[in-house]
Order: C-alpha cells, then structure tokens, then sequence
C-alpha cells in the first residue's frame, strides 16, 4: 500500500509545468498549487526527481509550520472514497 503522500506527490507531479530553457539548457519545473515550488536540472527525468523532492520538502516545511496544503483535502477525501469503493 502506497502512503498518501506519496500520491500525493505524484499527483502534483502530474500537474506540474516542465519547460526546456534554451539558453540555459536546462529543464525547468514548477507547480502553480505550491508557490515557490521550483526545480532545474539537465533531464527532464532529473528536474521530475528533484521535483518531487522540493514538493516533499514543502510538505514537511507546511506541516511543520502548520499551514494547510493545497487541495490535499479534496486529495485525501477522494482517495478515502475510492478505497472505500474497492
């Protein structure tokens, strides 16, 4: 069994902006629903994983300082549902 966080994370991976930036030769990666949330690095496959790590770290960061995440609500109450439906 998966963690929720960790779909969680993959859900906001899915949702993410990923840009190629020529002058840098870079990939960019960012989520609007996490402001801040931002990662560059030279394959797309390396910009996902340092991604997903930027997202881990903003989550413990929310926890810790107490702020809600976004949408995780809606997240955790569909993933209940579909659990329940199984």
């Amino acid at each position: 069994m998966e963690l929720s966080i960790n779909l969680y994370i993959k859900k906001l991976l899915k949702k993410a902006d990923y840009e190629y930036d020529k002058q840098t030769k870079n990939w960019c990666a960012s989520v609007d629903d996490l402001p801040g949330a931002y990662a560059q690095a030279n394959t797309k496959k390396e910009v996902r994983e340092c991604l997903a790590e930027v997202i881990e770290d903003y989550i413990l960061v929310s926890i810790y300082q107490r702020k809600k995440l976004p949408n995780f609500r809606d997240f955790s109450k569909n993933l209940e549902h579909a659990k329940a439906c199984k």
